[in-house]
């Protein structure tokens, strides 16, 4: 019965398979859009601008007259495409920053930590601004500035995860064996310190998509006419009053993917954390938090 209840909990919840159903679903359109868009989403005709939906536009049109639908599969290239540069960079950037302050924290790890508090008392979205429009407007250079300004989050909570694995006897052990610091590092103490940095990665992903629309809008993503979902939908928010239907496509879409990357973040946490000792699982969720 032990046994049995075990396995239970180790299975995937129904709504965490809806959720990695949808946005494989969602990835794999993406992916395959010159083959299975309907049509082109750049072409125009102002002949059939602001239609509804209809056996030749299932979505309809926006106000140059392209499809929609052809518009949204185009644009998920851009939304995925632009969370994983984001995710990469903060991941690249933070785990090392966050592994060398916990590691060595008396004097590498004080300055690094204060460059870290600097950034953060910045508002994140604020200071994504400032770095695009440092670096220029585009799909690359709005999401590394995001990456960049989640990198000190990142490094905070690797920090946390390695000051706490360090003191640990096996990683002892390791050290008075004479294990190679950077080995000692990767196959020791990185597995399991950086269990609540895979969490939070969940939460920023959900975020990232939040904020590539928020730039996007702005004009701070990929430029028109390029297919994104933010822009895309600042234009039906133009056409409000004319067209207010042509708001929900974008928006829905957006809001669907972040809920369904919430929630395969939650099903993560709660496996990752049955995983753990009752000590180890508290302890993991003051860091997480």
């Amino acid at each position: 019965m032990i046994g049995g209840t075990g396995r239970l909990r180790r299975v995937m919840p129904v709504g965490a398979w809806i959720s990695v159903t949808v946005l494989a679903l969602l990835l794999a359109a993406a992916l395959l859009a010159p083959w299975i868009s309907p049509d082109d989403p750049l072409a125009q005709d102002l002949t059939r601008k602001l239609q509804g939906p209809s056996a030749d536009h299932l979505l309809g049109t926006d106000r140059f007259g392209r499809d929609v639908l052809s518009r949204l599969i185009w644009g998920g290239r851009n939304a995925f495409g632009g969370v994983a540069i984001c995710i990469g960079v903060a991941v690249a950037i933070g785990v090392p920053w966050g592994t060398i302050a916990g590691f060595w924290p008396r004097y590498a790890g004080t300055v690094l930590m204060r460059i870290a508090d600097t950034m953060i008392a910045f508002p994140l979205l604020v200071l994504a601004i400032a770095i695009t429009g440092s670096l220029g407007v585009g799909l690359v250079t709005s999401m590394v500035a995001v990456g960049l300004v989640l990198a000190p989050n990142t490094a905070q909570l690797t920090r946390a995860g390695v000051l706490a694995v360090r003191e640990q006897d096996f990683v002892a052990s390791a050290r008075i064996a004479g294990v190679w610091t950077p080995i000692l590092l990767v196959r020791h103490v990185l597995p399991t310190a950086l269990r609540p940095v895979v969490i939070q990665m969940t939460i920023y992903t959900g975020l990232t998509f939040v904020i590539q629309g928020a730039l996007a809008f702005l004009g701070l993503g990929p430029q028109r006419p390029t297919p994104s979902w933010g822009s895309d939908l600042n234009d039906a928010y133009s056409q409000i009053l004319s067209a207010p239907l042509l708001i929900l496509p974008p928006g829905l879409l957006l809001g669907v993917v972040v809920l369904c990357v919430y929630r395969l973040g939650d099903s993560l946490r709660d496996r990752m954390s049955s995983d753990l000792s009752p000590g180890d699982r508290k302890e993991n969720d003051v860091v997480v938090a």
